[in-house]
């Protein structure tokens, strides 16, 4: 076959541009929702950040009821800030000016950091109890891991697929999630069906309040079973994303473990209970899935460095 000149490559690869837009989208709602009129009052403080500090360790729960302090009297203010600050994140990400992108990936990375802490408390990982159903390891904490990914140089195209940043990144989560849901609580009753019946007991649409009810009596009445189930996904799945990230099917169960996770579990990310912050971790973790599989497809070219010419690969 005859070598055909082509155009550089663009300097961001599908996997990274879904990564920009899809982050820059969510940072974007995650802004709106912190214009709900509950954000502006003690709700915030009771709903959110409290909860943040329960059976954490006493140093981090001590850190957690500093910032309450230090919020409180400045809610109305703090509130604001934290609507601009993630708006122009996600403004500077979907611009896709490489200078602008690169302080959105940074100011990910910041911010994610702060409120992975005060407002997750490390994605409840020191707990004991901290589960996927309910977005272990913290949806935020997935922001700032994407942040990194925008600053990493972009790869060069290769002959055959592989995983990508994005691929083993899902796979990563979704291993800690199985290893996470095999802790002994939630092969009892009353241990898996409580991140299900605190999501039912939110005001809500009906619909999402009989599919919680009737997932509460099915982890109520064989939780050894649907527990299972969740770590044979969870760990399949996770599998699946290291060694295959390009198939097609894998990237498609994988969408589909998560949607279910994240309406039963994540109770929709909260949208409809006027108090949710973000749309929780299975989102994001779909992005990334989506990227990875983006990213591992890339066509397989060579590059004639004396010409700066691509090339097809004839395989």
């Amino acid at each position: 076959m005859a070598a055909t000149a082509l155009p550089r490559p663009a300097s961001e690869t599908p996997e990274r541009r879904l990564l920009r837009a899809g982050f820059g989208s969510l940072w974007i709602l995650d802004a709106i929702l912190q214009l709900q009129p509950g954000m502006f009052q003690m709700d915030m403080i009771s709903d959110i950040m409290q909860p943040a500090a329960t059976g954490q360790p006493g140093w981090l729960a001590g850190s957690i009821h500093s910032s309450i302090a230090l919020v409180t009297p400045h809610l109305f203010a703090f509130n604001v800030a934290v609507v601009l600050l993630q708006a122009a994140i996600g403004v500077a990400l979907l611009s896709a000016r490489p200078r602008w992108v690169r302080a959105g990936a940074m100011g990910s990375i910041a911010w994610s950091a702060l409120v992975w802490w005060f407002g997750e408390g490390l994605g409840q990982l020191l707990t004991g109890s901290a589960t996927l159903l309910a977005g272990a390891p913290g949806s935020v904490l997935l922001y700032g891991v994407t942040g990194v990914m925008l600053l990493l140089p972009p790869r060069e195209p290769r002959g055959e697929p592989g995983p990508t940043p994005a691929s083993l990144a899902a796979a990563a989560v979704l291993a800690l999630g199985a290893v996470l849901q095999a802790n002994p609580l939630f092969f009892t009753p009353m241990g898996l069906s409580s991140p299900f019946g605190q999501m039912e007991m939110m005001t809500q649409p009906r619909v999402i309040e009989n599919t919680l009810g009737w997932a509460v009596s099915a982890a109520s009445s064989a939780p050894v079973a649907v527990n299972a189930a969740l770590i044979a996904g969870a760990g399949a799945l996770a599998l699946a994303l290291a060694l295959r990230p390009a198939s097609a099917s894998t990237a498609a169960l994988a969408s589909v473990f998560l949607f279910v996770v994240w309406w039963f579990g994540q109770d929709v990310g909260g949208l409809f209970t006027g108090m949710a912050t973000d749309p929780n971790t299975s989102v994001p973790l779909a992005i990334w899935v989506w990227a990875g599989y983006l990213g591992a497809r890339r066509p397989a070219l060579t590059v004639n460095p004396d010409r700066a010419t691509l090339r097809p690969q004839m395989r």
